[in-house]
C-alpha cells in the first residue's frame, strides 16, 4: 500500500483534541467570528452555440475559426462602433457559477444576482517561449460577467441563470490564467484561479466531435492502474506547458493528460508502434509497455518506453501560424539506447530543452535536445569523447543531468566503479568551449552531524558507516542553489562547496523532488513520505506521515470532506502558484476517482508546533493550558510598496460588457456577440500598436473609438430614452488601458530592474511577549526590540545586485521597521532588446528563527511568515520602446529653421522635411505598461539602411553600402548626411549622436543613392530614407538595446551640377532659338504676306484658264462669246473705276446724271 493519508481510526479523533484545543485558544481564533459559508467559484468553457445550456462544457481546441460578427454590428445603428471595421468573435465563452455548501447552485446564483453580485474575471496571457517570433509582454484583460438566463424550460420569471463572458485568445499564447473574484456585493466568495489552456492534441472527426490525437481515451479506468502504485514526478516546462502528462502506469502504454492542471484529466492509451529494435546492445533487464518517463513542453510531448524515446507535436496555429501538428508518435534518436530522460524546467534564448541519457554503446554521453517552434534537434555531448574517456576511467555511468540555462552549462552526476569502491562526482561540461572538469566528489559515507541541523562538508568531519547513494540533482535557476539527493540531501550555493542537511534520516531515500521556485520545496521518498524544506534554511519537516497530518485528516473527516477517503493512493506531488498539491486516487467501495487537493503545509506545521509545545501551568489554585511560541514576532506587514506595474510589467485592459436597457438586465446571444467583438477589437488594437511615429497624446481609447468620442453625450441621450438599437448601450469611457494599479499587501512574483534601478519597500515586524497567550501587551525598550528580531538578506548573485537594510524602532508600538532597498549594480548584463535574454536571479529576506514557526491567518487560510522571496530579472524590461517624436521634431525644426515646408501632398502619418534645412531629430522612450513617455536623453547611432525615390522602389542596403553612406571615415564620396558640427571621435566608424546634437545636414554626394534624383512630376525631387536608430554600445545609461527603423521623407533634393548645367544650357539654347525665330518672323512677315497673296492670285488664275483644246465647236463658240463678254465687262468696269478715281470729289448728283 502507498497511502496518501492514514486510515480513519477512532483513536486519531482523540489524538486531535489537543491541537484542536490549541487552535481554539489562539488570539485570532476563528470560532468567535460569525460563521461564513465557504463558497467557491465554478468556471466552464463553452462554445458560442452552447450558451444558456446546462451541464455542457467544451475543450479548448486551437484551430476553431473566429466568427464574423458584421451582421450583428450592422444592426446597432447609432453606436460608437465603426461600421467600416470588420469585427470578429472568439469561438468560446466562459460560463461562471458558484456554490456554497449543501444549498443548490441555481438558488445561490439567483440570490447572488439579485443582491448585485458580479464576477470579475482577469485573464492573464502567458508570454511565449520563442521571443524571436513573438513580442515579450505580460498582458492582462479584465472583464465582467454578463448575466444570461438558462434555456431550460421554466414557468417562473427567473429559474436558472449564469454569467458569461468571452474567452479571449491571443497570438503567441497558449497558457491562460483566469482569476475570478467578486465585485464586493452579495455573498463573500474567495478569489480563485483557473487554468484555461489550449489543447493542441485534439483533432476533429467527421461527426464534428473531438478526439485525442495522441491516443484513445479510456473512459472507465481500472483501479489497478493507480491503487498501490508508486507515485512519480510531474515533469514539464514551468508556466509554459499547456498540457501536462504523467506516465508510470504498470504494463500499460497509457498516460494521464490534462489541460486544466489536473482539475480534470483523461487516461489515454497511446498509439505507439512498439518495436524492440536495438535492444540487443541495450542493458535492458526487462521489456515492458510502461511509459517510464514523460515530459511536457510548450508544444511537444516526450515519453520514454524501455530504451526508446518518442515525441508528439501539438497543433498550435496560435504559436506557429501553420499546422505543424503530428499525426502519430515520432521515434526520436533512432538506433540509440536511452536509459533516462531528464527535464529542464526553465526555458532560455527562445528555446526549451530536454536531455536523454545514453546507455549501451553510447554510455557516458548525453543527447541534448533543443526545442523551438514544435521541432526538436538533438546533439551528442561531449562532442569528441565520452565523460569516461575525458576523466580517464574505464567504467562510469551518467545517472542524472542538469542544465544551467544562464551559463549554458551542463552538470552531470556520474557514477564511477573501480575494483575496490564505488563513488560519485559532479562533472561540469561547457558545450560552447567543449570543456569538461570535475566540480565535486561526494563523500563515500553519510556524515555524522552529531545533533546539528546542518554540517558544512570540509573533509575533516566524521562519517557513519551508511554509504551515500546519490540518485539525482536539482538546480534552482532563481536562487542558484544546487541539490544532490538520494538517501541524503546536499545543498550548495556555488556548485563546489556543499552543506549536509542532517534532519533527513539516512534510512530513507528520496525518490523525487519538487520545487515552487518561490522559496519552497518538497521531497517524496521511496516509501511515499513527504518532507518539506524552506530554501535558505536548514531545517527539514516531515509532513506525511506526521502528527500534524493525522490532525488535519481527522478534522477533514469531521467536515465530511470529499477530498479524503480511508483508501487512497498518491499519484504525484507538485507545486502550483506557490502551493503544494497532491493528485490522489480515492477508492469509495469498488469505485475510484482522481482528486487534486491542496496540501496545507502551514497548517500541518502549525498543528505539529502546537501539539509538541504545550504545557500545564499552575495559576492560582488551578492548572491552565499554555503554549510556547517560537516565532520572534507577532505580525509581519509590508509598507510603502511601489506601484506594481513599473516593476511587474503587467499591461492591463479593462473592458466591461455593454449595458442592456431591458428591465430584466439579461443578455442574449446578440449582446454577447457584441461583447465578443469588442474584446477581440481591444486585443487587435493592442497587437497593431507598433508605429515608429508616435504622438504623445495618442491614447488607447482614442484609437478604439476614433472620432466617435465627441458624440458620447448623444449616445447617452439615446440610451436614456431607450432608443438605442437592440437595447444595447456601449459606454466608451469604461473601455480603458489601466496605468495606475495600486500595490497589494504582498510582494510581486517577479520584478524587472533596468541598469541601476532600485526597488524600495518597508518590512514591519510587531513584537509582543507571548504571541499565543491572552496576556497584557508589554512595552519593550529600543535595545530589547533590536535584539529580538533580525532581518537577513540572501542574494543569489551578490556581484549583480545589492541590498541595503535600514532599521528603525518604534517603541510606542513595539514595532521594528526595516527599510529595504534592492539595487542593480550595473555589472552583470550588457544590452538586449526589450524582454530578451534577461538574467534571472533572486533575493530572499528572512527573519531569523521564523522558518516553520511563524504563521498568519488570512481569508485564504493559514500561511507562513518570515520568509520573502523576490525573483529579479535584470535587463531591458518588457514594454519599453524607442519611437520617433514627430510633433516635437517638426516644432523644433520650425523654430530653428524659421520655417517649415511640408510636401504638396500632406501625409499626417509621415511629414516631409526640406533638404536644404538642418534636420533636428528627436526621439522618446515610450513605456507601454505605465503610459509614461519622455525624451530619449542617451547617445545613439543613426544610419540610413535603405531608401528609394518612391515607396515602391525602396531597397535594403548592404553592410558595405551602409558603411559608405553613413560613416564619416568614408572616402568614396558616398555620404548621405553629416552632422552640422561633428562631435564623434575620429576613430568612430559612425557618428555618435545625442539629444544635444546640433542637427543633420543632408549631403547626397556623388556616389550616394540620393544623388541626382530626376523628378517625375512638376514637384521637386524627393527621396524616402529608411533610417535605423540604435543605442547599442554607445549608451551606457540603460540595459535596453533600443532599435528603431522608420521612413524619413525628404523633398527639395538638388540636381547634380552636370545635370543642372545641362538643363541650363539646353534651356538657354531653346530660349535664344525662340527669340531668334521671333525676330526673323517679325522681319519677314510683310514679304511673306506679299508672297502669299501672289501665290494665291496665281493659283486662282491658273484654276480659271481652259482645261482642254478639243471641245465641241458650239461649246467653244458659246464659251468664247462668254469670255468676250466677261472681258468687255471687266474692261468697262476697269474704265469706270479709273474714272471714279480720277474724280473722287465729284458731287453726288453729277454721278447720278452720269448713270
Amino acid at each position: 500500500m502507498y497511502p496518501a493519508g492514514p486510515a480513519w481510526r477512532q483513536c486519531q479523533m482523540l489524538r486531535a483534541l489537543w491541537p484542536l484545543l490549541a487552535v481554539l485558544l489562539a488570539p485570532w481564533r476563528l470560532w468567535a467570528e460569525e460563521y461564513i459559508p465557504e463558497c467557491t467559484w465554478q468556471v466552464f468553457l463553452v462554445k458560442f452555440n452552447n450558451v444558456g445550456k446546462d451541464d455542457v462544457s467544451d475543450r479548448f481546441f486551437d484551430p476553431e475559426p473566429r466568427r464574423k460578427l458584421d451582421s450583428v454590428f450592422n444592426r446597432l445603428g447609432d453606436s460608437p462602433t465603426d461600421h467600416i471595421e470588420k469585427y470578429l468573435g472568439f469561438p468560446y465563452y466562459l460560463k461562471i457559477n458558484y456554490s456554497c455548501g449543501p444549498e443548490s447552485s441555481e438558488a445561490q446564483v439567483r440570490k447572488g444576482y439579485l443582491t448585485g453580485l458580479k464576477p470579475v474575471v482577469l485573464v492573464t496571457f502567458q508570454s511565449p517561449v520563442n521571443f524571436h517570433r513573438w513580442r515579450v509582454e505580460q498582458l492582462q484583460i479584465e472583464m465582467e460577467g454578463a448575466p444570461v438566463r438558462s434555456k431550460k424550460p421554466c414557468d417562473a420569471e427567473l429559474c436558472a441563470m449564469s454569467w458569461y463572458m468571452p474567452m479571449p485568445m491571443k497570438n503567441g499564447s497558449v497558457v491562460m490564467q483566469v482569476d475570478v473574484s467578486s465585485n464586493g456585493l452579495g455573498p463573500f466568495i474567495q478569489s480563485k484561479r483557473f487554468y484555461v489552456n489550449i489543447n493542441g492534441f485534439l483533432w476533429r472527426q467527421q461527426g464534428n466531435t473531438l478526439q485525442f490525437s495522441v491516443g484513445n481515451e479510456i473512459f472507465n479506468p481500472k483501479p489497478r492502474y493507480f491503487v498501490n502504485i508508486p507515485s512519480r514526478p510531474l515533469w514539464h516546462t514551468v508556466n509554459q506547458a499547456p498540457v501536462l502528462i504523467l506516465g508510470g502506469i504498470p504494463d500499460e502504454k497509457s498516460i494521464l493528460l490534462t489541460d486544466t492542471s489536473f482539475k480534470d484529466s483523461v487516461l489515454l492509451e497511446l498509439n505507439l508502434d512498439v518495436c524492440w529494435e536495438g535492444s540487443s546492445y541495450c542493458p535492458q533487464a526487462r521489456l515492458t509497455t510502461t511509459i517510464c518517463d514523460a515530459i511536457a513542453t510548450e508544444t511537444m510531448l516526450f515519453i520514454r518506453q524501455n530504451q526508446m524515446v518518442y515525441s508528439f507535436t501539438g497543433t498550435y496555429i496560435t504559436l506557429h501560424e501553420s499546422n505543424r501538428g503530428s499525426e502519430t508518435w515520432v521515434r526520436e534518436l533512432n538506433k540509440e539506447c536511452i536509459k533516462k530522460l531528464c527535464p529542464v524546467y526553465s526555458h532560455s534564448n527562445g528555446s526549451e530543452y530536454i536531455m536523454a541519457l545514453a546507455a549501451g554503446k553510447r554510455e557516458g554521453y548525453v543527447h541534448f535536445g533543443t526545442i523551438r517552434d514544435g521541432r526538436v534537434s538533438f546533439e551528442l555531448l561531449p562532442r569528441q569523447r565520452s565523460v569516461c574517456q575525458e576523466i580517464q576511467v574505464i567504467n562510469c555511468s551518467i545517472i542524472w543531468a542538469v542544465f544551467i540555462a544562464d551559463d549554458f552549462d551542463l552538470l552531470l552526476l556520474v557514477e564511477f566503479e573501480d575494483p575496490t569502491r564505488k563513488y560519485f562526482q559532479v562533472v561540469s561540461y561547457d558545450p560552447v568551449r567543449n570543456d569538461l572538469h570535475v566540480l565535486y566528489t561526494t563523500p563515500e559515507f553519510i556524515p555524522d552531524a552529531q545533533g546539528l541541523e546542518f554540517l558544512v562538508i570540509m573533509g575533516t568531519e566524521s562519517y557513519t558507516n551508511v554509504p551515500m547513494v546519490p540518485k539525482g540533482m536539482f538546480y534552482n535557476q532563481h536562487s542558484n542553489l544546487l541539490y544532490i539527493w538520494g538517501n541524503f540531501l546536499l545543498q550548495s550555493y556555488n556548485n563546489e562547496n556543499f552543506i549536509y542537511l542532517a534532519d533527513f534520516p539516512k534510512e530513507h531515500s528520496i525518490k523525487y523532488l519538487v520545487n515552487s521556485f518561490r522559496g519552497d520545496m518538497a521531497m517524496v521518498t521511496e516509501t511515499e513520505e513527504i518532507w518539506y524544506l524552506q530554501e535558505g534554511s536548514y531545517r527539514m519537516y516531515k509532513l506525511f506521515p506526521s502528527m500534524g497530518w493525522e490532525t488535519h485528516v481527522s478534522l477533514q473527516a469531521m467536515q465530511q470532506s470529499p477530498a479524503y477517503a480511508p483508501n487512497e493512493t498518491m499519484v504525484t506531488l507538485f507545486y502550483e502558484d506557490n502551493k503544494l498539491y497532491q493528485l490522489v486516487y480515492l477508492m469509495n467501495g469498488q469505485q475510484g476517482h482522481l482528486v487534486k487537493r491542496h496540501v496545507p503545509v502551514a497548517q500541518l506545521l502549525r498543528y505539529q508546533q502546537v501539539a509538541s509545545h504545550h504545557y500545564l501551568e499552575r495559576k492560582g489554585g488551578y492548572l491552565t493550558l499554555s503554549f510556547r511560541n517560537f516565532c520572534p514576532f507577532t505580525a509581519m506587514h509590508l509598507w510603502d510598496l511601489p506601484k506594481p506595474q513599473m516593476y511587474s510589467r503587467q499591461e492591463r485592459y479593462r473592458a466591461p460588457p455593454p449595458r442592456i436597457l431591458d428591465s430584466s438586465g439579461f443578455h442574449d446571444e446578440n449582446s454577447l456577440a457584441v461583447y465578443q467583438g469588442l474584446i477581440h477589437y481591444v486585443l487587435y488594437l493592442h497587437s497593431q500598436y507598433h508605429k515608429p511615429y508616435v504622438d504623445r497624446e495618442q491614447e488607447f481609447i482614442g484609437r478604439m473609438w476614433k472620432d466617435k468620442r465627441q458624440y458620447k453625450d448623444y449616445y447617452f441621450y439615446l440610451a436614456s430614452n431607450f432608443q438605442t438599437p437592440g437595447n444595447i448601450y456601449i459606454d466608451m469611457a469604461s473601455y480603458e488601458k489601466v496605468y495606475d494599479l495600486k500595490a497589494q499587501s504582498d510582494l510581486p512574483e517577479r520584478i524587472y530592474l533596468d541598469k541601476g534601478a532600485s526597488y524600495v519597500f518597508t518590512v514591519v515586524l510587531r513584537v509582543e511577549k507571548h504571541s499565543l497567550e491572552l496576556s497584557p501587551e508589554l512595552v519593550f525598550t529600543g535595545e530589547e526590540l533590536r535584539s529580538k528580531v533580525y532581518l537577513g538578506v540572501m542574494l543569489a548573485d551578490p556581484d549583480c545586485i545589492e541590498a541595503e537594510v535600514k532599521q528603525k524602532v518604534v517603541i510606542s508600538r513595539n514595532t521594528v521597521l526595516f527599510r529595504v532597498t534592492l539595487r542593480d549594480k550595473s555589472a552583470c548584463f550588457d544590452q538586449g532588446l526589450s524582454g530578451h535574454h534577461l538574467m534571472e536571479t533572486s533575493i530572499v529576506l528572512k527573519v531569523a528563527g521564523s522558518a516553520g514557526h511563524c504563521f498568519q491567518n488570512t481569508h485564504q487560510g493559514l500561511r507562513m511568515q518570515g520568509n520573502l522571496m523576490i525573483t529579479v530579472l535584470l535587463g531591458c524590461p518588457p514594454g519599453k520602446r524607442l519611437a520617433f517624436d514627430v510633433n516635437h521634431t517638426v516644432h523644433y525644426n520650425r523654430l530653428q529653421n524659421k520655417h517649415y515646408f511640408d510636401c504638396d501632398k500632406v501625409d499626417p502619418e509621415m511629414p516631409c522635411f526640406l533638404y536644404r534645412d538642418v534636420f533636428y531629430p528627436f526621439f522618446l522612450i515610450q513605456d507601454l505598461v505605465t503610459g509614461d513617455s519622455g525624451s530619449f536623453q542617451g547617445s545613439y547611432v543613426l544610419k540610413v539602411v535603405g531608401g528609394g525615390p518612391t515607396l515602391d522602389t525602396l531597397r535594403e542596403y548592404s553592410e558595405e553600402e551602409v558603411y559608405h553612406f553613413n560613416s564619416p571615415l568614408d572616402r568614396t564620396e558616398s555620404l548621405i548626411w553629416t552632422t552640422k558640427n561633428t562631435t564623434a571621435p575620429t576613430d568612430s566608424a559612425f557618428t555618435i549622436m545625442s539629444n544635444q546634437s546640433v542637427g543633420i545636414r543632408w549631403l547626397c554626394l556623388e556616389n550616394s543613392p540620393c544623388y541626382d534624383i530626376i523628378p517625375h512630376t512638376f514637384t521637386s525631387p524627393e527621396f524616402f530614407f529608411k533610417v535605423l536608430v540604435s543605442n547599442r554600445d554607445v549608451d551606457r545609461s540603460t540595459y535596453c538595446d533600443y532599435q528603431l527603423i522608420f521612413l524619413l521623407h525628404i523633398h527639395g533634393l538638388p540636381l547634380s551640377p552636370k545635370r543642372a548645367l545641362l538643363i541650363v544650357t539646353v534651356s538657354c539654347c531653346v530660349f535664344i532659338g525662340l527669340v531668334i525665330l521671333y525676330i526673323i518672323f517679325c522681319f519677314l512677315l510683310p514679304y511673306l504676306v506679299n508672297v502669299w497673296n501672289r501665290f494665291r492670285n496665281r493659283f486662282r488664275r491658273s484654276t480659271s484658264e481652259p482645261s482642254s483644246s478639243y471641245s465641241d465647236p458650239s461649246r467653244i463658240f458659246s464659251r468664247a462669246s462668254k469670255t468676250k463678254s466677261t472681258a468687255s465687262s471687266r474692261v468697262a468696269l476697269h474704265g469706270s473705276s479709273k474714272v471714279a478715281e480720277a474724280r473722287p470729289h465729284a458731287p453726288e448728283g453729277n454721278l447720278k446724271k452720269e448713270k
